[in-house]
């Protein structure tokens, strides 16, 4: 046996790819042709997808054996350390074998058609994990990459737009229905990355959501990223609501019908899914929808929160026409008017940009990072603090990333438990809270910082919750003893953080 060799003039990215590619064809025979792989035809086709797509998108099959796509590689040439490296084997107690074993495979490739990793699904729904992904390799990032680009692109130029679903069948039976601008993000929230994969290509993108995960902080996080990374001429901002009427791009929902993927509704009517597409709702109008069935909007806590997420936004935009019209709707839907609304918007945009006065702190506060991802530095650095922090809960934290990363922490045993609780797309943000590089604190130090972290955001969401009740008893010209005693005790918590 002959081992293939890396030349300095192939380079060690070309020879993986040309390992997956060697890969993706073996798998891609073995569904067409085996006798082995009836049970995956059976399924494929249960799934109503032809040989035609099969064959575009070389789809395939893993055998349920351990070394089958080893062995057939080595004769191939290539060595098990190559395999290792490609993300198509693993190593462990000696010896390497096969990662992928009885699952239907779907070839990942970049824009340029190179196949770069797989995505692996088991044909259980029993089966866990039911998805499996290549290892990262230098020629695989799963948060980089949109499966179906390759062959999406020149549709979603033509059409002026891009759909993106989640799943991989979802994209395959949309082309295979003649829909050829439709990508699929692989089952994770949006990432800048992926998103950075369509500029230059369009600006309209068509978000599909499960109404299940359509409010979850994934899937917002993902619309952060979408929107902070096609424009390139918006500033960059922390929250997934900031920078609307800077962004030329144009973001819309397709909001499905409860309890079907979009497989399912091209399958039975492409009519309809043709439908959901063109009457998409612009992001706004979906947010402003989304926070009517989420929120208690006949709280003053409700309104409040609304308010906080979807004003920002509104109050940035340029466009005076868009923002009147945004600021209306808002209007109805809380029950307060316009000018209220503005000013309670310039209100929230000056405590989000950290400009908060009136009040002083006993330990200067770091100016290394925010309130919030100080606080959560110090939780993430310190166990022993965790005592301390029994007061505290996600709604304390504004930016999105920070509310998941408490929530991960709450729910953790300890530190190092912190990112397997946590969504994959935020390891990277949760090891940078870790690293940030705020001086060493002795015990005393560590309680008072936390503390003061504690205090300040306790204060902000009291000064948040004064300002709207102050404004709605305005606007309302309500004077009611209720309203009266909740303005008296936010006053008096008020007052007493400030002590």
């Amino acid at each position: 046996l002959v081992e293939k060799k890396t030349s300095t003039h192939e380079g060690r990215s070309t020879l993986l790819y040309r390992i997956n590619e060697a890969a993706a064809q073996y798998y891609h025979q073995l569904l067409l042709s085996s006798p082995l792989t009836q049970g995956a035809r059976e399924y494929v086709q249960g799934r109503g997808l032809g040989e035609e797509i099969l064959r575009d998108f070389q789809l395939g099959f893993s055998l349920d054996e351990w070394e089958s796509l080893k062995q057939h590689l080595r004769k191939q040439g290539y060595s098990e350390a190559d395999l290792v490296a490609a993300g198509l084997a693993v190593e462990k107690g000696g010896r390497t074998y096969d990662r992928f074993r009885g699952r239907l495979m779907f070839p990942i490739c970049d824009a340029r058609g190179r196949v770069g990793g797989f995505g692996a699904r088991a044909l259980d729904d029993s089966v866990v994990p039911k998805y499996l992904n290549s290892a990262a390799s230098p020629v695989f990032d799963k948060s980089s990459i949109l499966y179906g680009i390759d062959r999406a692109q020149g549709a979603i130029r033509e059409q002026g737009r891009v759909v993106i679903v989640e799943g991989y069948i979802d994209a395959v039976t949309a082309h295979q229905c003649g829909f050829r601008n439709v990508v699929a993000s692989m089952g994770t929230a949006l990432t800048e990355k992926q998103i950075a994969v369509l500029k230059g290509i369009t600006t309209h993108v068509c978000l599909c959501l499960d109404p299940d995960v359509a409010g979850d902080a994934a899937t917002l996080r993902g619309i952060e990223a979408c929107r902070r990374t096609l424009d390139r001429g918006a500033r960059e901002r922390p929250n997934w609501l900031a920078g609307s009427s800077e962004l030329r791009s144009r973001i819309s929902i397709i909001s499905l019908p409860e309890g079907k993927d979009p497989d399912q509704v091209i399958r039975e009517s492409a009519d309809e899914w043709r439908g959901l597409v063109d009457h998409a709702q612009p992001l706004m109008d979906y947010l402003l929808a989304a926070a009517a069935e989420k929120f208690d909007l006949s709280s003053p806590e409700g309104k409040t929160q609304v308010s906080q997420q979807l004003l920002p936004l509104i109050a940035e935009m340029k466009d005076g026409v868009e923002r009147e019209v945004y600021l209306g709707k808002l209007s109805r839907l809380v029950g307060l008017n316009e000018k209220t609304l503005a000013g309670m918007a310039a209100q929230l945009h000056k405590t989000k940009s950290g400009k908060e006065k009136g009040y002083q702190v006993d330990r200067p506060f770091p100016q290394t990072g925010g309130l919030e991802e100080y606080c959560l530095c110090l939780l993430l650095k310190y166990p022993s603090l965790r005592g301390l922090a029994g007061n505290l809960t996600p709604d304390h934290f504004d930016r999105s990333e920070n509310r998941e990363a408490f929530a991960a922490w709450q729910i953790s045993q300890s530190s190092d438990d912190v990112q397997g609780n946590l969504d994959a797309a935020l390891h990277q943000y949760l090891q940078s809270l870790i690293d940030r590089g705020h001086p060493p604190l002795d015990r005393r130090e560590q309680e008072q910082a936390l503390a003061d972290c504690i205090r300040r955001m306790d204060e902000r969401r009291l000064r948040s919750q004064l300002v709207f009740e102050a404004e709605s008893a305005l606007e309302t010209g309500e004077d009611s003893a209720e309203r009266s005693t909740r303005l008296t005790e936010l006053q008096r918590r008020h007052a007493t953080l400030g002590r």
